[in-house]
């Protein structure tokens, strides 16, 4: 966790002990930022936003009366590298998808635009089959327990609100994925015949046999195993969801037609990439 890096291990032992909250200025400040930086090219940017939420509840406590952060040097974020899959590489995707454990988690991304913990958090109770839709309303996130400077004693998974107040939001979902959470439904209630009373039922959608959340690399390591034995650019959940969020000052919306031929089991796959240019 670069946060706690940041904090525990760069931030907190550069501080001088002895100093007081009113001498706390830009020009310490930015002086702090600066012998952190050297460190790791993340930490500029994670330490001065950890800076500020802290000057921001010392103003409010009344222990200074203004934030100095926002006037320090600011760092950039280093942006992450996001690939991006062609509609004939995303149909080789969903090919062999069709026939990974990861299919149903993988539509919810690609299709609907669903963040990771989004996918983790989402219950049977939230899909309104008559209506063809689903509410989002939670997300699985890790809460590390740090104990002795950075280092993370145990990682939980817990459910927490979407990441905005705007990620609150009912969508329309493809009929394919109707059909998969049925395939998902019955392939829980296995699981749930076989562990009996040990099995944990929180109604998610995507579990483990026990019931618990998947480990949250768990889709990403799927997704990355997924793409090198079909010969393509490793991909993360991230990078499933972008063409259906805007990347950058573009909505793209992504529809799509599925027929399958059930015998087979194969996937044909058309699509329409149109693009509303904001």
């Amino acid at each position: 966790m670069v946060g706690a890096y940041a904090l525990y291990d760069l931030i907190i032992p550069n501080i001088d002990y002895d100093i007081k909250m009113r001498f706390v200025s830009v020009e310490y400040l930015d002086g702090l930022l600066e012998r952190t930086s050297r460190a790791c090219v993340s930490v500029g940017n994670k330490g001065r936003e950890i800076l500020n939420l802290a000057m921001k509840e010392a103003v409010i406590e009344g222990y200074i009366n203004v934030n100095p952060v926002p006037e320090t040097k600011p760092y950039k974020r280093k942006k992450p590298n996001i690939v991006i899959l062609s509609r004939e590489k995303i149909k080789i995707l969903l090919q062999a998808a069709s026939k990974d454990n990861w299919y149903l988690e993988i539509l919810l991304g690609l299709f609907c635009g669903l963040r990771k913990g989004e996918i983790y958090g989402l219950k049977f109770s939230d899909f309104d089959l008559e209506h063809r839709s689903v509410k989002i309303s939670r997300q699985i996130v890790a809460n590390p327990i740090i104990k002795e400077g950075s280092r993370i004693e145990e990682n939980i998974s817990i459910e927490r609100d979407p990441k905005t107040p705007n990620s609150f939001r009912v969508l329309r979902v493809p009929e394919v994925i109707i059909t998969e959470l049925g395939k998902r439904k019955c392939q829980i209630d296995m699981y749930k015949e076989k562990m009996q009373e040990a099995f944990i039922d929180n109604d998610y959608i995507s579990c483990q046999a026990n019931g618990k959340v998947h480990s949250l690399s768990a889709m990403n390591n799927a997704l990355t195993k997924l793409c090198v034995r079909n010969g393509l650019p490793a991909v993360t959940v991230h990078g499933l969801r972008h063409p259906y969020v805007k990347p950058t000052t573009k909505n793209i919306y992504l529809y799509t037609r599925f027929r399958f031929e059930n015998a087979s089991r194969s996937l044909a796959f058309s699509g329409l990439l149109a693009l509303s240019l904001i």
